[in-house]
């Protein structure tokens, strides 16, 4: 059994197949220059409901510069405490920021990703951060199906 890079799980082969195929979703549909860059807390188990199976959002996503991508880059356990994964994580998703994404804006949507606002306001990108009254966004996403919600959507 190897170590997962995306979430340092000890995993096996299903494991890394598909968290390589969630990374080659992702790939295609990354913009060049990253307007907006959204941030939840893991992606969903099932790969027919990470947000990139859907070609057609994902390719208005990316014309309008926007990037999802998630601080724990495997789905969560059912019993894992997502705020605990998330500051495992704080020092990798600091560093994606920084030095592959360069957002000019960056939008943290679930309740987990609190724990990255004050490790982005230290690594200088404070006045990048959106915040919504000083905390993540609540619903940019349906977190049942992690797809855009109606009325994010509609912002495109």
């Amino acid at each position: 059994m190897a170590i997962c890079d995306g979430c340092g799980a000890v995993a096996d082969a299903e494991h890394i197949r598909a968290r390589i195929q969630r990374l080659e979703l992702a790939t295609r549909y990354r913009p060049i220059h990253i307007h907006t860059l959204l941030i939840g807390t893991a992606p969903p188990a099932l790969i027919e409901d990470y947000f990139y199976f859907s070609e057609r959002e994902a390719s208005e996503f990316q014309k309008a510069g926007f990037f999802l991508t998630y601080a724990v880059e495997c789905p969560l356990s059912e019993r894992a405490d997502a705020r605990e994964a998330v500051r495992h994580a704080v020092p990798i998703v600091v560093k994606r920021v920084n030095l592959s994404y360069k957002p000019q804006s960056i939008v943290l949507f679930s309740p987990a990703t609190e724990e990255l606002i004050v490790p982005l306001q230290a690594a200088g990108l404070a006045e990048r951060l959106l915040l919504h009254n000083g905390a993540p966004y609540p619903a940019l996403l349906d977190a049942t199906q992690d797809k855009l919600t109606p009325a994010f959507s509609a912002k495109l």
